[in-house]
């Protein structure tokens, strides 16, 4: 049979209880059905229920509720799911004392809103180069050349926070103990990602309505996602 969704109904919004998630969904399933939960692909519960706990992701998640055929409940049906879209990025890039010999680490830089260009004047993130001021790069250390000729390179990464839709610019400067910065490698990430909830009102609501006594009818209105 494998995992299916056909028979789920609803999804309640979940319930943070400590440090686990209550789940909880209404399905046309027969009683008696085995339920499966999976955690961005992974495999976290099982059961007959129309509920469950699991433990409190750390970041934003994916979450599958399905049903499985008898005998299946075990079985992990990760693989055929479809990939939650990345909401982050993560920068990687190579660097060492061939771009200074007193290089001090990396600045991290982006733009406020996709497209919106990169604003230099906000450090995101400081990258240290060495740790405790050994320098692992260099003649003689790692692979050979990948820094210029004859010297190695170190290997660096920055991983961002959830980011909305669009495509984002980053840039990223080496700088000397002194402060000062070199030349900007450059690049740009397409995000693809589910719509956030609307944006608050003042009265931390998020939706208003009004109602007309002659007509009848109600008028709903929201804001726009963030």
């Amino acid at each position: 049979m494998s995992f299916s969704q056909t028979d789920i109904t609803g999804v309640n919004p979940p319930v943070q209880y400590g440090t686990e998630l209550l789940l909880s969904w209404t399905s046309t399933a027969a009683a008696g059905t085995v339920f499966q939960v999976y955690l961005n692909q992974q495999h976290v519960w099982s059961g007959v229920g129309l509920k469950c706990s699991i433990p409190l992701p750390g970041a934003l998640s994916r979450i599958d509720i399905g049903t499985v055929g008898p005998g299946e409940a075990q079985i992990n049906f990760g693989s055929s799911l479809p990939f939650a879209p990345a909401r982050e990025v993560t920068l990687q890039w190579l660097g060492g004392t061939y771009e200074a010999a007193d290089l001090a680490g990396f600045h991290v830089y982006g733009e406020p809103t996709p497209g919106g260009g990169i604003d230099f004047t906000t450090i995101l993130s400081t990258i240290p180069a060495y740790t405790a001021g050994i320098i692992t790069d260099g003649f003689g250390y790692g692979g050979y050349g990948q820094g210029g000729y004859g010297a190695a390179a170190g290997s660096y990464s920055w991983t961002s926070g959830p980011l909305s839709s669009g495509t984002w610019n980053w840039a990223v400067k080496p700088f000397d103990t002194a402060g000062n910065e070199g030349s900007a490698q450059m690049t740009a990430v397409a995000i693809t990602a589910p719509p956030l909830p609307p944006a608050l009102f003042s009265d931390m609501s998020r939706l208003h309505y009004v109602y007309t006594n002659t007509t009848n009818q109600t008028t709903l209105s929201w804001n726009a996602s963030p």
